[in-house]
This record gives structure tokens, sequence and C-alpha cells, in this order.
């Protein structure tokens, strides 16, 4: 009993763990509240905060468990340093001991540390208790307020001390620290101090919550670092990034003048405009040294600027020759500070840029006028590149003559869908649709190597060497077996350039046998794909390019039936590509085919410039009648009469005429000069609303086109054939040659 008073009745006792670990006195315990306290069973009943951070144990892994289990988990080291121990004091429940840190610091050394802190900290520190009111401010955070002591602020609300900085939203970030006690880190604050109210600052703000040891909360105490230069240094590079990243990647000048204003706005100015001279928006035809400096407002940012500034309007600017091209500042009633950047490419103006700021007070320093020049230099670039390119582009197109045509090829036996880039990779790139006899149809794309007008002139070359030979109607090997070669030829004996290099795919479908003959000079990708929407294959493999020295052209035949199709790229490509893969897939969708559209290629890669889609088509059996001709005189007026009843019994009786003497000069014409045998063949097409007659035979002279004499017995076949006739041509093939005549009839 006499223990228990004493325990009781007495002031707490300290037990002193040295490092000696000997024998310890015991102490009176300083009168202050235990980190923990342990019940007369030697289970963890209180655990603060306090013995969280000393002894590096959380409470919840202690709580409730015995002394002995403390001895696992605490450092050694920890313990070895000191602890105090003792029995609490009066009001708890007798056998329980306490904790307390042993040798705590002097008064005077923590003190001299918040002195320190308080003093000679270039962190503005600012304490703030339960109600969030000021309890204290450092030196430094008295000056970035523009206050010389802090008796100005002690005592009053946050959100009046701090009423520059828009406090609301910070207040609401406050009492969420101090309810929860989770840190606020680096929080963006901007306002206008009174230490300087021209010009906006940014400051980092941290909040913390203080605690007493038991853990609850007394207030919080905020630090707060200026990082306006940081931030504005930040803020322009990010502008200048944007630009960059975003100007040039279309080649248009007024494109370039959006991009600038999008790229400035809000963050460098409230309100940008850029307008461009006369010269540079007249197009590639101008010079832009002509002396007419006219600008007109091309772009304006946010979009209201556009209308009160009037896109299209003329401006003036007389002092601009007297300014320079170095970006200046103008002062405008109403606008604001207006930072005013020529933009100058070659000692030429191109156009001019206003940047203001009406929304705010900062006036433009001499970072923002660095900044401004870094941005005029970049957009002039750009601008004059984009001038440059459309002077190119307009050369470019001249040369190549109209290449984008609607797809239509003159023929019912061929649908066709085309994707042409005439730009950047597709500089030498192209494609053609080409009708030829027989209702047969022609296709080519092709791909010079190298870039620029050199190459537009070389593919030009090339282009009209195909058209001219493809009228010919050579195989498609023979149509590119040398043609190359000789350009390339010419080219270096004319000093325009080096031997010429060329990739080229040729393929001529013949709707009447269901064939498609194609021959191909490069890695140019081509499919072919069955009417059934399967069978995806590639014909040919690769072979050298025209102009290149190696083994012959790869060239094939092979069945075409109605619904095939063909696609033909101007580029190497892995069918497996997933475009490609989706494109397949679209043409070769369930159900009856959908017309063929440039909007199924749109997908491709863009290293594919020139894209060619057909879907094959056929003739009617009875659209195709064909006989042997007897190489007999008789034989003549048997054709004839054999012609006739065919047109009538197609129902086309007013053609009939003009066939039959057709028919009757082509067949004399190879009696007299041909070698047997001798076939007739008339293809009648109800969609174009053609009649072709052909004549074949094995002979290798060709006929001319000549006037007869009035004396002359003969040589008027031809030429008669010829005016009755649409079109007229030869044909050369492996076993002869054909003669053909091409009528068109109204239905």
């Amino acid at each position: 009993m006499a223990e228990r008073e004493e325990r009781s009745g007495q002031q707490p006792h300290e037990v002193t763990v040295g490092s000696g670990g000997g024998a310890h006195g015991l102490r009176g315990v300083p009168d202050r509240k235990a980190i923990a306290v342990f019940d007369e069973s030697g289970l963890v009943v209180v655990w603060t905060r306090a013995a969280e951070r000393f002894l590096g144990v959380e409470r919840a892994a202690i709580l409730g468990r015995s002394v002995t289990e403390l001895l696992t988990l605490v450092d050694v080291k920890d313990l070895t340093e000191g602890v105090t121990v003792g029995p609490v004091g009066e009001g708890d429940p007798p056998g329980r001991w306490g904790l307390w840190p042993a040798g705590p610091l002097p008064g005077g050394i923590r003190s001299g540390v918040l002195d320190a802190v308080f003093t000679q900290s270039p962190v503005g520190l600012h304490v703030l208790d339960a109600d969030l009111r000021v309890l204290r401010i450092n030196s430094a955070a008295a000056g970035m307020r523009g206050t010389t002591s802090e008796r100005d602020v002690v005592g009053r609300p946050f959100s009046e001390v701090y009423s520059r900085f828009g406090p609301g939203g910070m207040e609401d970030d406050l009492r969420e620290v101090l309810a929860s006690g989770v840190p606020l880190f680096e929080q963006r604050v901007a306002g206008y101090p009174r230490a300087d109210p021209a010009h906006e600052h940014v400051f980092s703000v941290s909040v913390f919550r203080l605690e007493d040891d038991l853990g609850r909360p007394l207030g919080l105490v905020a630090s707060a670092v200026d990082v306006t230069a940081r931030d504005r240094a930040r803020e322009r590079l990010a502008v200048l990034h944007r630009v960059h990243a975003r100007m040039g990647l279309r080649l248009d000048a007024v494109q370039c003048a959006r991009e600038l204003v999008r790229a400035v706005v809000p963050t460098f100015a409230d309100v940008a405009t850029v307008a461009l001279t006369s010269a540079e928006l007249h197009g590639p035809g101008t010079d832009v040294g002509s002396g007419d400096a006219t600008l007109r407002c091309v772009a304006g940012w946010p979009p209201e600027a556009d209308e009160v500034l009037g896109v299209g309007a003329a401006l003036d600017l007389p002092d601009h020759d007297a300014r320079g091209s170095a970006p200046y500042v103008e002062e405008s009633d109403g606008v604001g500070p207006t930072l005013v950047v020529p933009l100058t490419a070659r000692g030429v103006l191109l156009g001019v840029a206003h940047l203001s700021r009406p929304r705010r007070p900062d006036p433009f320093e001499d970072d923002d006028l660095r900044l401004a020049a870094d941005l005029a230099a970049h957009t002039s670039v750009c601008v004059d590149n984009a001038r440059r390119y459309e002077h190119d582009h307009a050369v470019a197109l001249a040369l190549k003559g109209n290449l984008v045509r609607s797809g239509r090829t003159g023929r019912s036996t061929m649908e066709t869908a085309h994707r042409y880039l005439p730009s950047g990779l597709g500089t030498g790139a192209w494609f053609d649709v080409l009708p030829l006899s027989g209702n047969r149809v022609a296709l080519a794309v092709g791909h010079i190597a190298g870039t620029g007008p050199d190459a537009m002139a070389a593919m030009v070359q090339l282009r009209s060497a195909i058209q001219v030979l493809s009228t010919l109607d050579l195989d498609p090997h023979d149509l590119l077996d040398d043609t190359t070669r000789r350009l390339g030829e010419e080219r270096t004996a004319a000093g325009t350039g080096g031997p010429l290099t060329a990739q080229c795919v040729y393929a001529v479908h013949d709707p009447v046998t269901e064939t498609c003959a194609i021959a191909r000079a490069g890695d140019q990708t081509v499919l072919v794909g069955h009417p059934d929407g399967g069978g995806w294959h590639g014909p040919l493999e690769e072979t050298t390019e025209l102009g290149g020295e190696g083994p012959p052209f790869a060239a094939d035949e092979i069945p075409a039936p109605p619904g095939s199709i063909l696609v033909l790229l101007s580029g190497r490509a892995d069918p497996g590509e997933p475009e490609l893969a989706a494109l397949r897939a679209r043409l070769a969708g369930a159900g009856p085919p959908r017309p063929l559209s440039a909007s199924d290629l749109h997908d491709l890669p863009l290293d594919q410039a020139a894209v060619l889609v057909a879907r094959t088509r056929a003739l009617f059996g009875d659209d195709v009648a064909c006989r042997e001709v007897a190489p007999e005189p008789t034989a003549a007026s048997e054709a004839r009469r054999w012609a006739v009843r065919l047109l009538e019994d197609w129902g086309l009786r007013e053609t009939a005429f003009a066939v039959e003497l057709i028919v009757s000069e082509l067949v004399t014409n190879a009696i007299r000069h041909g070698v047997p045998p001798i076939h007739l063949r008339i293809i009648r097409n109800t969609a174009d609303h053609t009649v072709t007659c052909e004549i074949s035979d094995t002979g290798r002279a060709a006929p001319h086109l000549r006037r007869a004499r009035a004396a002359d017995e003969g040589g008027r076949g031809i030429f008669i054939s010829g005016e009755l006739s649409d079109r007229w041509g030869v044909r050369w093939t492996e076993r002869g040659k054909t003669v053909w005549t091409e009528t068109s009839y109204t239905p």
C-alpha cells in the first residue's frame, strides 16, 4: 500500500539509460507529456506522433504490444543515445509508466535556430493559427509583401493580408491541410505585391501543419519562394517551342501567321495579329522586292480580334524604315503596351506582327524583346519558305500537267480510283490511265529517283515517252525496255543531270480475253485480288530499275475475271501493313461491290505519293464476233455481208453502212499485203457506244495513211477507214500485227 501511495503521490522519476549499461540513478522527470505510456503489464497504451518520429515505429505497429516487442522494433542505437523512463503523473491510472526523450536541446539553441530562420532565410515564412490568422512572418516574407515590419500583418486574417493574390482558392487549400495534416507542395500563386505593383509575380507556396506532441493541430506554416523569373523563362521557352513545333508543317504563309498568333496568346500576349505584304499574298508571280509594302491583316487571336481589326484590312507603318527590323514597343490608348515585330527575310519586309497586353499592366521587358526577335526570325523563314514552295509547286504542276483527274478512263471496261500527293515525296511520282484499242485499258504508276525541278523535268519526259509508246500498243515489257536509258543518255549529253533511274509499273487489261499483262521495273508494290475478295497476291518479283544494270524486267500475264482488283503503288510497301490490310478489307467487303472512291485511299502512308486502284469488267460473249478470212479476192464481199448481218442483229442498222465500208477496205488490204492466216473481229461496247473492227495477220508490213492521186487504182483503203471511224491504228504482237478502227454510234 505504501509503495502504491508513493507511486501515485510523488512526482514521476526518470531512469536514464546510458551508454555504459550499469546501474542508473533516479532523477526528477521534466514537467511535460510522455511520448509513450505503458500499463502495469508492460503493454503500450499510448504512442504519440512524437514517439513515431523519435523511435521510427508507427503507432499501428506497436500499440497494444509489450515492451519486450518494442525492443525488437527499435534500433538499439536509438535507445543507447538516451531515453527517460518513469511513472506518469497524477490523473493517470496507477502502475503506468511513461517514456520521454532524454537530454532535450537547450532552449537557447532551439530559439537560436528559429531566430536564424526568421531573420536570415531567403524563403518567405508565414505562421498562421488554427483560425488562419497571421501569427508571424519572417523578414523575407515582409519584403515580398512590401512592408518593413510584421506588426502590419500580425493578428489579421490571411484573406485580408494577401488580398492581392486572390486568396479565395488558397484559403480552401489551407483549411484542407489544417484538417488532414497532408502537406501542400509547390502551389503556384500569382498576384501583384505592394513591393512591385506594376509586375505580376508568381510564388511557389508549400504549407505544413504545426502539431503538438500528441499530434493535435496548432496552426500552419507556409513557405513562399518567388519563382517569377524562372516561370517567365519557362513560359518564353514554351512559346518558342510551340512556334517551332507547329509552324512550317504546312507550307502556307497565312497558316504560318495563324500559328504564330495562336502560340503567343495568352501566355506572352493578350491579343496578337499578323499582317503580310501584298507582294507576299499575291502569289508566286510577284516580286517580294517590288516595293509594294502594303500590309494586310491575315491572322488574329483570340477570334474576336479578327472582327475588331478586320482580317484583310490594309495597315500602315510609316515609321518602319526608321525603326529597322528589330522589335520595338509602342504605347496605344486603350490597347496597352504593344510590341511591334517586323518580319523580314534577306532584308525585305514580309509582314509585321502586333502583340498587345490590354488586360494586364505588365510592360514588355528586354527578355520579351529577345523572344520576339527569335519568333520573328523563325516566322520569317517559314513565310519565305512557304512563298518559295508555292513558286516551286506552281512550276511542278505546270511541268507535270493535270495529273489529278477524275479517275475516268474513257472505258466502261475498268473502274478506277486514285490518290496523288504532288509535293514532298511526290515530286517525281506520277500515274496514268490510258485507253487502248480493243476496249483495253493501260495503267501506269511510276516514280523518278531524286527531288526538285530536275526530277520533275525527268518525270515529265518519262511520262510523255510512255504515253506515246502506249499508242503503239507495245507489250508492257517492250514499252519499258529502252525508254529510260535513252532519256538518261540525253540528260547526260545535255549536261542536265546524271544517269536517270526510275521505277514503273505498266499493266494492260483486256476485257475480251479477261487477262491482265503486267511489267514492273523496280520494287514498286503491285497487288491483285480475286473477285470473291480473297487470294490477294503480288504477281511479280522485284527487278532492275529503269536505267539500271541487271536482268530483264519482270513481266507476266495473269487471269483477270470481272471484279478483279489491282492496287498499284508508287513505292515499296509491305502488303501486311495495317493500312494496306484495311484497304484490302474495304475493297473485298461482303455483298455487291461498291463503287471505288478516293476516300478509300486517304489512310495509306504518305510515302505513297501515287496510288492507283482498279476493278476490272468484261464484255458479254455476244458482244464479240470473230471469223477467219480466206486469202481470196471474194473474201472481202463475204466479210461485208457478215458484218452487215451482225450489226443488224445488234440493232445498229444506222452504223452498218460505215462498218461495211471499213471492213471491206481492211480485209482487202490484208489479202493484198498481209500474210495468212487472217482473222476479222468486231466488238460492240454498249456502255461506251462504240464498234471496233480488227483485222489481224502474221505480216510485218505496216499500213500507212496517204492521199492517192486521181489516176491511182489503189491506196485509199486506210484513208477511207480513217475518215469513217473516230480512231484507228496498228498494234504489234508476237504473231504479227492488228489493224483496228473504232467507230461511235448513237444508241
